[in-house]
């Protein structure tokens, strides 16, 4: 009597699993670009946030500001204003810095302006909205991150 598998049984075997391989890879690849805008607008919000605590903590300007020509290059807080006479206001410090975004993830608009908080915790430049999404899955719902006149941001999906 012999032990074990024949060819024919593991061929059956790894041919099924295939086909549920194949038919579980298009949810897979939505799951991945749902995570990956989330987790950039996420960290949006969370870095918007930070600047408005930094502001009213310290009693002192804080920005986001985009690392370079588009917010996908990553971000940075920074509280602090070198023209103040406030000691807790000198000098410019930064306080957090998002690296790049993954390369399918989408930020609207393409020219990014920083968004600066007053020593209220009011944003200086009046409400602003930030768009996220994926750039080849259309199906991923777009995530925006919004910040009112008042300086809360808010996150929202599918807008």
């Amino acid at each position: 009597m012999s032990r074990g598998f024949t060819i024919i049984e593991a061929l059956v075997v790894v041919a099924i699993l295939g086909i549920f391989a194949s038919l579980a890879a298009p949810s897979m690849a939505d799951l991945l670009a749902s995570t990956a805008v989330r987790g950039a607008s996420s960290d949006f919000y969370a870095s918007l946030a930070a600047a408005r605590s930094e502001a009213i903590k310290r009693r002192c300007r804080s920005a986001v500001a985009p690392i370079g020509a588009t917010w996908n290059t990553g971000w940075t807080v920074k509280s602090g204003d070198p023209a103040s006479s406030s000691p807790t206001c000198v000098p410019v410090v930064v306080i957090q810095q998002v690296d790049a975004l993954k390369p399918r993830v989408v930020v609207e608009p393409s020219t990014p302006t920083s968004i600066a908080y007053g020593t209220n915790g009011r944003v200086t430049a009046g409400a602003q909205t930030i768009k996220f999404s994926d750039s080849v899955r259309t199906g991923v719902p777009k995530r925006c991150v919004t910040v009112d006149t008042n300086g809360l941001p808010r996150v929202r999906t599918g807008c």
